[in-house]
């Protein structure tokens, strides 16, 4: 009997591979970032004595890491699956990972990210434009409206951070809170998810 073919090219790639694209993806990015910005001379975003935020500034930085997740996970528990389904390529990259692999890996996404979006498109074209390019950059999600518009709309507010404050930390650490929150959860989730089939398992065992 022939197994069944695969649809989905989640499927046919190892977590491994998928991890090391990420981190290709977000190397690129920090390349273009570097190229973009010596070749209009954009100015090196990352001040570190910028790096103490007001209070003013954690407080919308954190309440932005905080509301996004929490929003996220209140659809999910609302909504039918299919809504917020991005094809499984976010649970296949967090669900194996620790939570200091999630940590390592958000950091390294939010800092590539902001830097070539807000630090460097951002002054040459435009917060509009830049938004724009962010959210269709997110291609699983351009036939999901609701995951399309939550990007946008999260775009356009990291834009608006970073021309409100005058600083990439803060849409830094709001983009970074919201990335590991969500990744932990993913994560979390999954692992419970998995004892609740391996309990299930052990009591079909013992029947």
């Amino acid at each position: 009997m022939s197994k069944p073919v695969k649809n989905n090219w989640i499927d046919q790639i190892t977590h491994k591979e998928l991890i090391m694209n990420v981190y290709l993806s977000q190397s690129l990015f920090i390349a273009a970032a570097l190229g973009a910005a010596f070749l209009f001379n954009v100015p090196f975003p990352w001040d570190f004595n910028k790096l103490s935020l007001s209070a003013n500034e954690w407080t919308v930085a954190v309440g932005t890491g905080l509301l996004f997740p929490f929003l996220s996970i209140q659809l999910k528990k609302r909504l039918h699956s299919d809504a917020l389904d991005d094809g499984g390529i976010n649970e296949k990259i967090f669900s194996s990972l620790s939570y200091p692999h999630i940590l390592i890996l958000t950091g390294i996404i939010a800092f590539s990210e902001e830097w070539l979006f807000r630090g460097v498109l951002q002054p040459l074209i435009g917060l509009t434009l830049t938004s724009i390019i962010f959210a269709f950059l997110h291609v699983r999600y351009i036939k999901k409206p609701i995951l399309f518009s939550i990007v946008t709309g999260l775009s356009f507010w990291l834009g608006m951070l970073y021309e409100w404050a005058e600083n990439i930390w803060v849409p830094f650490f709001a983009h970074f809170l919201i990335d590991f929150i969500s990744g932990c959860w993913i994560a979390r989730h999954s692992k419970n998810k998995n004892k609740d089939s391996e309990i299930w398992s052990v009591d079909q065992d013992d029947e």
